[in-house]
């Protein structure tokens, strides 16, 4: 909470227990209300905030109030936060957290926001994993170790992250391979041919894919870079 916002905080609850006398809509923004006790201005709220607290004239606002007030006012906030991302691109659920904590949002608030979107398919670790995926292979090449990675630091589960690519043809690495190669065909072909092999491994190693698999396919590797088609 900011210093102005503490000492506004500070002030309203030395006035508790407080009558609400009049709920104005703002006049910058119609989804936000501003509760008065005669002509002293309390506090501002989200539309939302006044239907699920039942707030209207003539209600009494007590500490007890206030605070499911400000807690819901917080969930609305963190909630739409996480809709506006959602709405840019798919997130798994540890990563909406985490940008839910680094915005300054409270850890048990956007865990049960997260609940709630996974409830109603805004979220869906699984949808995720898959769409990631896909992207992975196609628009970046990356490795099976790579991709299996990314995803357990994404909070994604071995059993959705194993079932997904359990699925997928084990061609698709050897193809990435080339496509990699191919890509660097020009470089690589620069290369000083005793030191090709290692240039080549290295560079796929890195990449994160397995020796065996880079072994396997190094002859045709080196033809891909020696033929000048």
């Amino acid at each position: 909470m900011k210093n102005t916002e503490h000492d506004g905080y500070n002030e309203l609850t030395s006035l508790l227990p407080i009558t609400i006398t009049r709920i104005q809509i703002q006049k910058n923004n119609k989804d936000r209300f501003s509760l008065y006790h005669e002509d002293r201005f309390l506090l501002g709220i989200k539309s939302q905030t006044l239907v699920f607290c039942s707030l209207k004239k003539g209600t009494l606002l007590t500490n007890e109030l206030l605070e499911t007030i400000l807690n819901t006012e917080q969930y609305n906030k963190a909630k739409e936060y996480c809709l506006n991302l959602l709405s840019r691109r798919d997130h798994s659920v540890k990563e909406l957290i985490l940008k839910g904590i680094k915005k300054g949002y409270n850890k048990e608030i956007l865990k049960s926001i997260t609940l709630e979107l996974q409830k109603n398919k805004y979220l869906d670790d699984h949808r995720f994993a898959s769409n990631f995926i896909h992207d992975a292979i196609k628009f970046r090449t990356w490795s099976l170790n790579k991709i299996k990675f990314e995803l357990q630091k994404k909070g994604v589960i071995k059993s959705i992250t194993n079932e997904l690519l359990s699925d997928l043809d084990n061609s698709i690495w050897k193809e990435q391979l080339f496509t990699l190669i191919g890509r660097n065909k020009a470089k690589l072909k620069r290369t000083d041919p005793n030191k090709r092999k290692k240039k080549i491994y290295d560079y796929l190693a890195r990449k994160g894919y397995t020796p065996t698999l880079i072994w396997s396919e190094m002859n045709n590797l080196l033809l891909l870079i020696e033929n000048d088609k």
